[in-house]
């Protein structure tokens, strides 16, 4: 993660005894908290079917509004709370200051070597809610990553015991090792077919592909092109598609040329607010 800003540590103490059971967040003093940092992607609607099977207790569904989503994707989030308060769990929207606002207090758009936008949109607005709700940080923070989306996180563990991106919490991948079968499963149990992309919770992403451009609504265009004209500089780095600004990249993207690196460009997002998933 060198070179990228993360979201701030928060001021959290605590001891390895004082964690109780790494399986099920229950602890001596009794149940702890499970949060599910979720986009409402097709993993993170894994993950909340996977936690209502095995009964996990005290769970809170959280989801960090970006001001950046596709404009069909509130529904998406409305019917994956719908089916988390079917289960009994809670559920959260977490307001961000919002990319619009990211943006003009940056004088500059995140990107894949700034990628700033995960840490103020995400984990900002994430770590603020934990720390009102979960004072002693002894919470457990799930997300849906799993080693067989990409390549960059085919390293992905189950647990991380103190992440200093969560405050210190423990941040547990209980599909780390789920095959994308394995997750369609889930995902058709849950009753949700599987979106043929990922989370539109930010759209479009800085790591965005050809598939993500031409998904675009004239008025995501106009959103972007907009606040590129406002600042003096486009969204996407003119290097990387051969065009200037985002009416040029889509005229890339309906075009088919081809650009290098662009695998291992997409694979960029760490992820470490479940971003995309």
């Amino acid at each position: 993660m060198a070179g990228r800003e993360v979201a701030p540590l928060a001021r959290c103490h605590w001891s390895r005894a004082d964690r109780g059971s790494s399986l099920v967040g229950v602890s001596g003093a009794g149940v702890r908290m499970n949060i599910i940092s979720s986009s409402y992607g097709n993993d993170s609607m894994s993950l909340i079917q996977w936690a209502h099977e095995r009964d996990l207790p005290d769970v809170t569904v959280v989801y960090c509004d970006t001001g950046w989503a596709a404009p069909y994707w509130p529904q998406r989030v409305q019917d994956g709370e719908r089916l988390a308060k079917k289960y009994g769990f809670a559920t959260v929207q977490a307001k961000s200051l919002g990319m619009k606002e990211l943006v003009r207090m940056k004088k500059g758009w995140p990107g894949n070597g700034q990628q700033f936008c995960t840490a103020h949109l995400k984990g900002v607005p994430f770590l603020q809610w934990a720390d009102e709700n979960d004072v002693d940080c002894k919470a457990t923070v799930l997300i849906g990553k799993r080693r067989a989306e990409s390549e960059a996180r085919k390293l992905t563990p189950e647990f991380i015991e103190a992440s200093e991106h969560h405050g210190g919490r423990r941040v547990w991948h209980p599909l780390y090792n789920y095959s994308d079968e394995q997750r369609n499963m889930l995902l058709e149990r849950a009753g949700f077919d599987v979106l043929p992309h990922r989370s539109m919770e930010c759209n479009p992403c800085v790591n965005a592909n050809r598939g993500d451009f031409l998904r675009l609504t004239k008025g995501e265009i106009e959103r972007v092109n907009d606040l590129e004209v406002e600042i003096g500089k486009p969204m996407f780095r003119p290097k990387r598609f051969n065009a200037i600004g985002i009416h040029g990249v889509v005229v890339w993207a309906k075009d088919g040329r081809k650009r290098a690196n662009i695998e291992s460009e997409e694979s960029e997002c760490a992820s470490l607010f479940g971003c995309g998933v």
